[in-house]
């Protein structure tokens, strides 16, 4: 049965007070984010939780103003890209461009029913007089039913209710692998990515860097002679540092998949989580000019979700490798 509500005059819209996660599965549903996928405040923590794959969100490659989405069976959880970063605010040329989009998905995907919250009126501060008639204009005559939730009779409360602890991330420039301190009976636990699958073995200055101190390159090219698969994990341990190599692309030409990076990282956290207690994570900025400009706020998001159950920890990027 469904929520108790007070109807829109032109049932386009109906504003309902329920939880939007608790919308009868019909319900294909939809929120904003930000390009750089981190999720972290707002009903955005409950859609990374509850539907994940942020991995795969990430490889469709939205801009700003377009749409990502994650189909289950029939349904559909849309996320409108309306701002760059997550610390910055949406407009409502933005916002009006990504619910275009929406509305262009919801009519190829043959959706019926859409359950949103008030989309870019909560956290991100815009008016939601103008969003709701900027959503009715567009979704005339679409033949979508759309419910608005409304997410707590307190919306000023919403922030507070919403804020969770995230992984500390330190950013660090010119800094050597050799240079980061660690606590005592700590190990680090180093993060390095392979863009390819085939020979030659891939290797670049930031595993060299690693390996002058940890010296794990010998195991490194004997493991690079068996057939290894985009996604995989490979784990060195020395007495001072775990090193996990996360093989990212099957060649270097491919875009990064995030995906990929996802799935390693997921290996990592079921090598760890019963066994390091506030772990520190040390990884490399990318800087490689055939990627796209939020590789790496991105590969910081995904690690921030994935990790977010090993929460209080540490990650480190390194933006230069002194050699």
């Amino acid at each position: 049965m469904e929520p108790k509500s007070e109807s829109d005059h032109k049932n386009i819209i109906e504003e309902v007070n329920t939880f939007i996660f608790d919308m009868p599965v019909e319900y294909s549903l939809g929120h904003c984010v930000a390009s750089d996928m981190r999720m972290s405040a707002g009903i955005a923590i409950y859609f990374k939780s509850i539907f994940e794959r942020v991995g795969e969100l990430m490889d469709q490659r939205p801009d700003v103003g377009n749409v990502a989405f994650l189909q289950q069976n029939d349904r559909f959880i849309y996320y409108l890209i309306s701002k760059k970063l997550s610390n910055g605010k949406p407009t409502y040329k933005s916002l009006t461009a990504a619910i275009t989009k929406l509305r262009d998905f919801i009519v190829i995907h043959g959706v019926k029913k859409l359950a949103i919250p008030r989309i870019g009126c909560g956290l991100d501060k815009l008016d939601w007089c103008i969003v709701k008639n900027i959503i009715k204009c567009l979704f005339q005559g679409v033949g979508c039913e759309i419910k608005v939730c409304h997410f707590t009779q307190n919306m000023s409360n919403e922030k507070d209710l919403l804020q969770i602890n995230h992984p500390t991330v330190l950013r660090m420039s010119s800094q050597n692998i050799k240079d980061i301190k660690k606590r005592e009976f700590e190990k680090l636990n180093i993060i390095l990515y392979s863009l390819n699958t085939s020979l030659p073995v891939y290797w670049d200055k930031h595993f060299q860097s690693v390996n002058e101190k940890y010296y794990f390159k010998l195991q490194y090219y004997k493991d690079n002679k068996i057939k290894l698969e985009a996604g995989q994990c490979l784990h060195y341990e020395t007495i001072e540092a775990h090193i996990y190599v996360i093989i990212i692309n099957e060649n270097k030409i491919n875009h990064f998949s995030y995906q990929n990076l996802e799935k390693g990282l997921i290996k990592i956290k079921s090598m760890i989580k019963d066994i390091q207690w506030h772990p520190t994570f040390v990884v490399h900025k990318v800087n490689n000019p055939i990627f796209e400009k939020l590789i790496n706020q991105k590969i910081i998001s995904l690690i921030c979700s994935v990790f977010l159950n090993l929460t209080p920890c540490v990650i480190i990027e390194i933006s230069n490798v002194n050699n």
